[in-house]
């Protein structure tokens, strides 16, 4: 009986090592996409770029390995039941939680190794990855600058792009909005200019945007209906992040949002309660799914398994097809859920944890066939279906 489950164990990790390889290139290529715009359009190093790219890994495989997992167990028990392998273990006299035990002790072992993955390593990959991209912002503003959209990022402006030219590194279609810090002496301002440019100083951690061609208009609250009108052949704003970076680097914790926390430091967060600055339902969300995603592992076993035993046409096509069906039934009601988690509509345990509770109720009832086979046919038998 060893050798079958070594053989059985064996085929597993074998499908689901391919399938991970699969699953991670196709999900890591639109960050390719993201990464090689980062590199060709913003010049940003490629030391830099192959960081993020590193960085952003740990969460695709977080992804990834309970999806592989999934199709290594169905592609292996559908083969088994396509060449008569189950037929002839059952015959022999290897009862079916024989035959099961190693992909179950197989998803065990998974599902550990993600808890400690996705609590550690993900959390690291998370937060360093905020950081690196940080220091790029830093060096290269304009990353931060995107078309057609308002950026308030910097403090005391707030900025509208119509275009970019990158390669130029130029600016066109200025709009900007100046908020005064003093109502009554620093009256809001509104500066549009038909081009401009970041000029950036790392030594002095200074970003100015140097505008050209514009004009001020410049209003007061005192008497709201003037308006005075100062045009410029150019103008340049300082944007002061020397005091926000210093602030990041005196208080790392910062840079923390709930995705980069470990499991201790979420919990830590929400027994300070209104001291925390972070939103609870947030807290909540992400430390359940530090459990629930890698808890995917396992139930996809439970799944699985039944669903390759009880395939009788089909084999791996179906297996497959089968696979893809039910990773995408699990997102989804995983994005549904914590889309209403994070809003505090829906309890956040359920939230998290309804889609293994419904994927695992799918894989029990199909596990009934098989552990229970008289029972079955007679349920058939009674409905009046044929076996």
């Amino acid at each position: 009986m060893k050798i079958i489950q070594k053989y059985i164990a064996k085929e597993i990790f074998f499908v689901t090592s391919v399938g991970f390889f699969i699953f991670t290139f196709f999900l890591i290529m639109n960050s390719l996409f993201v990464m090689s715009d980062l590199l060709i359009k913003y010049g940003v190093d490629i030391i830099n770029v192959t960081k993020l790219l590193l960085l952003l890994l740990p969460s695709t495989v977080a992804v990834t390995v309970p999806m592989a997992f999934l199709m290594g167990v169905l592609l292996t028990y559908s083969r088994l039941v396509q060449d008569n392998e189950f037929n002839g273990m059952q015959a022999s006299g290897i009862s079916v939680s024989t035959i099961a035990k190693p992909g179950i002790v197989l998803s065990i072992i998974l599902t550990l190794l993600m808890v400690i993955f996705n609590n550690y390593v993900l959390s690291y990959a998370n937060l360093t990855y905020q950081k690196v991209y940080y220091e790029i912002v830093k060096k290269r503003s304009s990353v931060m600058i995107q078309e057609h959209t308002f950026i308030n990022d910097f403090d005391n402006y707030i900025f509208y792009i119509g275009s970019k030219d990158n390669k130029n590194d130029l600016l066109k279609d200025i709009i900007v909005f100046v908020k005064g810090k003093n109502d009554e002496k620093d009256p809001t301002k509104i500066i549009f200019a038909k081009t401009g440019q970041f000029i950036s100083d790392e030594k002095s951690l200074r970003v100015e945007l140097k505008l050209i061609d514009g004009i001020m208009q410049v209003t007061s609250f005192i008497t709201p209906l003037k308006m005075n009108l100062i045009s410029f052949d150019t103008n340049s704003l300082n944007l002061d992040i020397q005091a926000l970076l210093q602030e990041h680097q005196n208080n790392q914790q910062d840079f923390k949002g709930s995705r980069e926390m470990t499991a201790e430091e979420l919990i830590s967060e929400l027994k300070k309660g209104k001291d925390s600055k972070h939103d609870r339902n947030n807290l909540l969300v992400e430390l359940h799914k530090k459990l629930s995603i890698p808890f995917a592992v396992f139930i996809f076993a439970i799944v699985g398994i039944p669903l390759g035993l009880v395939a009788r046409r089909g084999g791996r096509i179906a297996g497959i097809v089968i696979s893809l069906a039910l990773i995408f039934v699990y997102y989804v009601l995983l994005s549904i859920g914590s889309s209403y988690g994070y809003s505090g509509k829906m309890n956040h345990f359920l939230s998290v944890w309804l889609p293994n509770i419904a994927i695992g109720l799918i894989g029990l009832v199909f596990y009934v066939p098989i552990i229970f086979p008289d029972l079955y046919r007679k349920i058939i038998k009674h409905k009046g279906l044929k076996t």
